[in-house]
């Protein structure tokens, strides 16, 4: 029987659709920027397709590999189980268009039992209350307005944006994203988590770089700390450095108590006029 699967995210549902291992899925129009699909989307795309073949886990960690620029429409998407324990186990995605593969991924699902639910909170709470909006990312990537993103270390226009930091420090403050129950809040959050890391992480680099300069993300790893976690305000701080023509990135979430909630790198490749 053909399973059909939409979960909801502050950047809009993720969807898949089939009767596994073998899926179908759509790079909406509107989650692309200058033509190409976002490829956190797609990333999660992956992730939400390895939890749908391993249930009662938790999604531990993900290495996601982009091999190809994606355009917007079908997707065809394989999860194989590669192991499948009776604590942990570990799914191949793979996700094509029109024949070619675009993204390949693995992703550790384990027994929830072996995650904390939340770590022992921070002695001093963060606030996202007093830094200043950025309506303009959402200008230039309209798909990023559920996010509701909020300045600690990031250029607040377009024009500034290259001001030489090798770092970024923003808030996202999610819409709500309705879940029906606990497990589908908890994979809500970290399809949620995977999109945050890959829109933001090249930031940091591309802040060093002159304004004309372009970068395209290679991977993206993501580890988590919790368990069950829906999306909730979330703190990024990343770091960047360039290696001539290629740049690696890493960086944090973090909950308003100030503990740890994920933790991601990435390679990406630069571009320079």
């Amino acid at each position: 029987m053909t399973m059909s699967l939409q979960v909801p995210t502050p950047l809009g549902d993720v969807r898949l659709e089939g009767d596994g291992p073998t899926f179908r899925s759509l790079m909406p129009p509107e989650l692309c920027f200058q033509g190409i699909g976002f490829g956190g989307y797609s990333a999660a795309i992956a992730a939400l397709a390895g939890f749908v073949q391993l249930p009662g886990r938790t999604l531990r960690s993900i290495h996601a590999v982009f091999t190809a620029p994606i355009e917007p429409g079908p997707l065809d998407v394989t999860a194989n189980v590669l192991s499948a324990g009776r604590s942990c186990g570990m799914c191949e995605i793979t996700v094509a268009q029109k024949g070619t593969p675009v993204l390949t991924a693995l992703a550790w699902f384990v027994d929830p039992r072996m995650m904390n639910d939340r770590e022992a909170p921070a002695t001093q709470s963060l606030s996202f209350n007093s830094y200043d909006e950025l309506p303009w990312v959402v200008e230039v990537a309209p798909f990023l307005k559920g996010l509701n993103l909020r300045a600690i270390d990031y250029p607040l226009t377009e024009d500034t944006f290259c001001d030489g930091q090798g770092r970024v420090a923003l808030w996202a403050v999610p819409d709500a994203a309705a879940s029906a129950d606990r497990r589908a809040a908890e994979i809500s959050g970290r399809l949620t988590d995977i999109m945050f890391f890959d829109a933001f992480l090249m930031d940091s680099g591309l802040r060093t770089e002159p304004a004309q300069t372009r970068m395209i993300s290679l991977d993206l790893s993501v580890i988590w700390s919790t368990g069950h976690e829906a999306p909730a305000p979330t703190l990024l701080e990343a770091d960047g450095r360039i290696d001539r023509q290629l740049a690696t990135t890493q960086g944090t979430l973090r909950d308003t108590t100030g503990a740890t909630r994920a933790s991601a790198t990435s390679q990406c490749r630069i571009f320079r006029a």
